[in-house]
């Protein structure tokens, strides 16, 4: 999965998805081949499908009261859908579009009780569970941007909703609790950069400023275990089978320290007996770098984006770190962080703003 996740990310970037046929075969009928959908019979993966038993007038305006795809589980119950997937064009599901889509599959749920429903672009995918009853577009249970987006959460995503041996009641039973844990997820990320601000101006647990963040701004209290769970996670679900393991604690010669500016932020490790760096997973890298940032070092970074060590975010102007990932020297890992001629002994800094050139003296 992983790769044709990959794949799919380079056709998208190239452009090669035109229109929402390119997107309804060639992108989701690749990812439903994949999760054990046989798109080679319509029996179970029927485009255009008519819903049933519809009354005209219940249709949204423009509306032609056919699904673009419906999969089914035509060997067991062949005249149930288990998910309505909707499609647009590339770059096509925006606001608007949202609405009339949700419109149309709550006048189709009415009439088939379907488990999941999706609506996609290819890029943008958005998943619901209308067991939870009430207008479609309050029982959304997660949304992620295909191309930014962590790909393992994506692909564990997928495994554990869109698989078709999952369904039905497994994958109802998933989305159920993705729904209430993307509430908390939201949460947590709404105060988490001000809790690492504050954490690094007074030093402390980051989950505890969290804590009480979220009850200060929001009345919620979330316990801290639950917060330090979710922390890095972006799509609900995918860790489930196993409970989460504490990171290791550091050794003593680790030294923590950060960059922080107004255009990206980043953490690391200095282990003082090996003199060896870590620039640590999640860490924001600059994506347009100085004139200075050339020869051996931007060829590493051209080599870390094209192996995904680096990938971009949401937003599309800066890097994200994939993993943690180990440097010679505190200065190269600050030169790829800030993508300019940089001493990372001045540039990295540690919780009380000391600089890690400090320690070497």
């Amino acid at each position: 999965m992983e790769q044709i996740i990959e794949d799919i990310r380079k056709l998208l970037k190239d452009g090669s998805f035109k229109d929402e046929q390119h997107v309804r075969f060639s992108l989701v009928g690749r990812l439903c081949l994949e999760l054990g959908w046989n798109v080679w019979n319509p029996a179970e993966f029927h485009t255009e499908y008519k819903v049933e038993k519809i009354p005209t007038e219940s249709l949204p305006k423009g509306s032609t009261g056919r699904v673009d795809i419906a999969l089914f589980l035509a060997d067991k119950t062949p005249k149930v859908a288990e998910v309505f997937i909707e499609v647009k064009s590339p770059g096509n599901l925006m606001k608007s579009a949202i609405k009339h889509s949700e419109d149309q599959l709550n006048a189709y749920k009415a009439h088939h009780r379907i488990a999941i429903g999706i609506l996609t672009d290819g890029i943008i995918w958005r998943f619901y569970v209308p067991h939870r009853g009430g207008y479609f577009q309050d029982t959304l249970f997660a949304e992620f941007n295909l191309e930014s987006a962590n790909i393992d959460e994506v692909c564990a995503f997928f495994d554990s909703i869109l698989k078709k041996e999952n369904f039905r009641t497994k994958a109802v039973n998933r989305a159920e609790a993705m729904f209430e844990e993307l509430t908390t997820i939201k949460l947590i990320q709404s105060v988490k950069n001000e809790a690492q601000t504050i954490q690094r101006r007074i030093g402390g647990s980051v989950f505890s400023i969290a804590e009480q963040l979220l009850i200060n701004q929001h009345q919620k209290t979330i316990a801290i275990e639950l917060i330090e769970r979710i922390w890095n996670k972006t799509i609900p679900g995918g860790d489930d089978d196993e409970p989460p393991q504490p990171p290791p604690p550091p050794p003593p010669d680790c030294i923590k320290v950060h960059i922080s500016n107004k255009d990206v932020k980043a953490s690391g490790e200095y282990f003082q007996k090996t003199k060896q760096f870590t620039l640590l997973k999640g860490s924001e890298v600059i994506k347009d770098h100085k004139s200075s940032f050339k020869g051996p070092s931007l060829q590493h970074k051209l080599d870390m984006i094209k192996e995904g060590a680096l990938y971009l975010d949401s937003t599309g102007t800066k890097y994200i770190l994939r993993d943690n990932y180990n440097f010679k020297s505190p200065s190269a890992a600050s030169h790829l962080v800030t993508g300019r001629s940089s001493n990372g002994w001045l540039d990295w800094l540690d919780e009380h703003g000391k600089k890690l050139d400090d320690y070497r003296k």
